[in-house]
């Protein structure tokens, strides 16, 4: 664990394009549990769904590679998917006929705020999730 202030880096994956999410949301479901005594926590299920989203983008709107951070500080989840594409994500209204195009409307209605971060080598989508998380008292995982 990596602690900058008040905020908890719990963990840091790697990924490839294509890589499927379940495996990133085992490693993710892992490590809260473990960290944050949250086995039963309803919050739980939210940011698998979120990670589960911003993965599947990378693989499917993207060429390169990408990166799983989870942190926590007081009361908060935050989850960061990095990829090397320029092209910021926004929500859009799905079409009827369409099964995708939703995932952002999902994670915007799940979560207490999001956004995109851009960097030189491409760019950030973090989402920050309500959780009944103490950094202070987490377990060593």
């Amino acid at each position: 664990m990596q602690e900058i202030g008040d905020t908890v880096e719990l963990l840091r994956r790697p990924f490839r394009n294509g890589d499927p999410a379940m495996p990133i949301r085992h490693s993710a479901r892992t490590t809260l549990q473990e960290s944050t005594a949250a086995a039963e926590a309803e919050w739980l299920d939210d940011v698998l769904i979120v990670i589960s989203e911003l993965v599947q983008n990378v693989s499917q709107h993207t060429t390169g590679e990408g990166e799983l951070i989870i942190s926590v500080a007081t009361g908060i989840v935050l989850v960061e998917v990095g990829d090397t594409s320029i092209t910021v994500p926004h929500t859009r209204h799905p079409e009827a006929h369409r099964a995708g195009g939703r995932g952002l409307l999902l994670i915007e209605a799940m979560s207490r705020r999001w956004g995109v971060r851009t960097c030189p080598a491409g760019k950030v989508v973090w989402v920050e999730l309500a959780a009944v998380v103490d950094p202070h008292h987490l377990s060593a995982a």
